[in-house]
């Protein structure tokens, strides 16, 4: 048995040569007879789920703008065909051979700066070509932007040529309302602006190309971070990028740091800026970039001043002869320092009760529900008895510790759910997490972040305890909520497309949310590899059941392509062995039936006298 199920051999008039690829289409290498060239397949089975149309639709005018781009640019691929063939969308266009920049950094490690210049020039003058376009779409006139530059996207041929992959879907987000949710782009190469407001134009594009240009350089990108929101915050910081290695030349570092600045009006101005400057880098011309002065990365010059200016206090001897002329001054002034000393050590006593005596001695992460929640109501007590004093209330410092071990404890629940391949939802605390979270939310109710947690947890508890329809419902409620006060958190997705598969089998609309959850940075597992499998495998099971015997073949297909990879993981073995089931039922559906013979003339009277009798 092979460990991945092999590609169909034809489609239309394309002979298949090898897959290529899968994000939301599938991408073959093909052969074409009739023109005797090779050619990139992109092929999307139609189906009547939302995005699924919405996809095919983004590809349809994304193609269109792709030909018009080539008729004046014959650097940007020829598409050849798009159209549709045996139940689905595809496009057809040419096929250039190399590799992207990102699989020669996986080999080569860096780039030399010359070299690295050339590119990001030759990037330059296609941006330029594209930003210059002008595309009707929805009646409307608007520039193009490609909206994913980045090294994978960037492709060299063997002769240093130089192409922009990925010319679909990506720009035409950019300006199609209802594709919006996927236009976050890959974070590592999103500029501030546009991680802050999703402005993505073209300067979204020149900052991806400083960022890839880097990377080149260095060997590695300019920020990274141990989870996706702690990137884009570094990034939205301004904060300089790590030093280039030694070996950069000045110049170039001049150029990788307008490119990168962190207010726009300091970058290059369009592609061409960019471009002139690169090329003046290769050939030993002064650039613009070298020769602008640099004022410190980030800094913030109020702060700088007010730590150089130097206070002096001011005496004021007619108050203090005021003080010695009237005596009862002084009495006000001894009395508010006794009632001020008296307050203090109230204070005092109070935070000492609240820190040593009354404080939480319990480790959340172990404890049991009862006892936080035996721990939370000692916490209101106290809260209660100091009510009087306010914002002065030492319960104040206790709530805001307590705060942050209740949401870390809820937190734990939801990171070992993402960093987890297991499967099964029993395995997880979610009980906990939600007791935690309403806690933290008693402290704190207008935190979003605690909202987004609560919204999610609920949905994974109800989920769990209720797996089926109707009671199931509320779940996608709670994860559309949470992914909507979170939008940058790829765990409301995942609990989507769980929702969507287990639930309602609606495989479309998981691999949708499951391809939301990997921009924002979710990396899937065998888990999410399972769910897929499992998503196809019930969607061949009802088209079994209506007799597609064609669709149903293409899904179990899938389905296994899927589930062999990770033979051996959960219930994959099972899976497997209903899958083998499931296709013995689909042979048998296609075989031709039996001819049926008709029985001789006596024979039909000897059974119809039979019957009489």
């Amino acid at each position: 048995m092979s460990a991945v199920a092999a590609p169909p051999r034809r489609f239309g008039p394309y002979e298949i040569v090898r897959k290529l690829g899968r994000s939301m289409t599938d991408v073959y290498l093909a052969y074409d007879p009739r023109m005797n060239r090779q050619v990139i397949l992109k092929i999307i089975e139609n189906s009547n789920d939302d995005f699924t149309r919405l996809v095919i639709e983004a590809e349809r005018r994304g193609a269109q703008i792709q030909r018009d781009l080539h008729r004046i640019d014959p650097r940007i691929l020829e598409v050849y065909d798009c159209s549709e063939a045996e139940n689905s969308f595809f496009v057809a266009m040419e096929f250039f051979d190399g590799r992207n920049i990102a699989e020669i950094l996986r080999t080569e490690r860096r780039l030399d700066p010359k070299r690295a210049a050339r590119y990001a020039a030759e990037t330059c003058s296609q941006l330029d070509r594209l930003h210059q376009f002008v595309s009707d779409l929805d009646g409307k006139k608007r520039a193009v932007v490609h909206g994913d530059i980045k090294p994978s996207n960037i492709q060299i041929g063997p002769n240093d040529e130089l192409r922009l992959l990925d010319f679909g879907i990506a720009k035409v987000i950019t300006y199609t309302r209802s594709l919006t949710q996927h236009n976050l782009g890959s974070p590592t190469y999103c500029s501030p602006e546009r991680l802050a407001k999703g402005q993505v134009d073209a300067q979204a594009d020149l900052w991806a190309l400083g960022v890839s240009l880097y990377e080149m350089l260095a060997g590695s990108p300019p920020y990274q971070a141990q989870d996706t929101r702690k990137l884009e915050n570094l990034i939205q910081s301004k904060r300089p990028p790590r030093s280039l290695p030694e070996s950069c030349p000045e110049p170039l570092r001049a150029i990788v740091s307008k490119a990168l600045a962190p207010e726009i009006d300091r970058r290059y101005a369009d592609a061409k800026a960019f471009e002139a400057d690169l090329r003046a880098f290769v050939e030993n011309r002064p650039t613009i970039a070298a020769s602008e002065h640099k004022p410190a990365w980030g800094s913030n010059t109020t702060v700088q001043n007010l730590r150089t200016e130097v206070v002096k206090p001011r005496r004021t001897p007619r108050a203090l002869q005021q003080m010695r002329r009237f005596p009862w001054l002084k009495l006000g002034a001894v009395l508010f320092a006794v009632a001020t000393i008296f307050l203090g050590f109230y204070l005092f006593g109070r935070v000492r009760d609240q820190i040593t005596g009354a404080r939480n001695t319990l480790d959340y992460r172990t404890a049991s529900i009862a006892d936080i929640n035996a721990d939370w109501q000692r916490f209101r007590a106290l809260a209660d008895k100091d009510a009087f004093l306010g914002r002065f209330s030492p319960a104040l410092y206790r709530s805001r510790s307590l705060r942050v071990e209740l949401m870390n404890t809820a937190d734990d629940v939801i990171d070992e759910y993402r960093n987890s391949s297991d499967e099964a939802l029993e395995d997880f605390d979610w009980a906990k997490a939600q007791v935690c979270l309403r806690h933290a939310l008693e402290i704190d109710p207008g935190d979003r972040a605690a909202l987004s947690k609560a919204a999610l947890v609920d949905g994974f508890l109800n989920l769990m305890q209720n797996p089926a329809l109707p009671k199931a419902l509320p779940s996608e409620a709670s994860f559309r909520r949470a992914a909507s006060l979170a939008p940058k958190s790829p765990e409301p997705h995942l609990g989507l497309a769980r929702f969507y598969i287990y639930v309602l089998g609606n495989v479309g609309r998981a691999l949708a949310e499951l391809h939301q959850a990997e921009r924002l940075g979710f990396i899937p597992g065998p888990r999410e590899a399972e769910e897929q499998a499992d998503g196809y495998l019930l969607r061949a099971e009802s088209e079994l059941r209506s007799h597609t015997l064609r669709l149903a073949s293409g899904d179990l297909d899938r389905a296994r392509a899927l589930y062999e990879p990770i033979i051996g993981f959960s219930h994959v073995d099972d899976d497997l062995k209903r899958l083998d089931q499931d296709e013995t039922v689909a042979a048998k559906l296609n075989a031709p039936a039996a001819p049926i013979h008709a029985a001789p003339a006596s024979k039909k009277k000897e059974a119809a006298k039979k019957r009489w009798r």
